[in-house]
């Protein structure tokens, strides 16, 4: 039998929405394609978007905080699984609708990436899989694959504090770095 490696795959796995041949088939061809196996995963129609997001925001919160546990995780995998199967409680319905809402939380980098239209969320989410998977930060995952330039990045982290200290509202701030740092359309484009 294989040996998963790679975290998403085993919490998927752990969690039941996926088998080893699932994970095995996946890792291969993302291995062959250079995409991140979440990517592979969604495109060979295993996961959809949404569930990939969801994991990788879990992944997030395993790494970040350091009261959330591999088996905090798992249960909040386990609901995702329940909801997605139609036998979910009420109570673990609103305990994810809490964990995924976005509402209270602080906007990220990619996020602003996204909305300021420079970077594509399907890059982002791609970058923040390689990143939990390299232990290295998003802006630097969207630089060295060429998502963006660094002093795109460097610029959204700037306006990010502003954000974040109530100086900037976040739809000033993914103007101000579209106008900085997106192309100028060409004579072709405009007609």
């Amino acid at each position: 039998m294989p040996q998963v490696t790679n975290q998403l795959g085993l919490l998927l796995l752990e969690s039941g929405f996926l088998t080893d041949e699932d994970i095995e088939a996946a890792d291969k061809r993302a291995s062959s394609t250079g995409l991140p196996l979440g990517r592979m995963l969604v495109l060979s129609d295993k996961i959809d978007e949404t569930l990939l997001e969801q994991v990788l925001e879990t992944l997030i919160h395993l790494r970040d905080n350091a009261m959330f546990t591999e088996s905090d995780a798992l249960e909040v995998l386990g609901m995702l699984k329940s909801a997605r199967d139609g036998s979910i409680k009420e109570v673990d319905q609103a305990q994810l609708q809490s964990f995924f809402s976005k509402k209270g939380r602080q906007i990220r980098l990619g996020e602003l990436l996204v909305r300021s239209g420079l970077v594509l969320e399907t890059d982002v989410l791609n970058a923040v899989e390689e990143g939990l998977a390299t232990r290295r930060k998003v802006g630097e995952v969207l630089v060295s694959n060429s998502y963006t330039s660094r002093d795109a990045v460097d610029m959204a982290l700037s306006l990010l504090e502003g954000v974040r200290s109530g100086e900037a509202e976040v739809s000033e701030a993914a103007k101000s770095l579209r106008e900085a740092h997106s192309y100028p359309e060409s004579d072709e484009e405009k007609s």
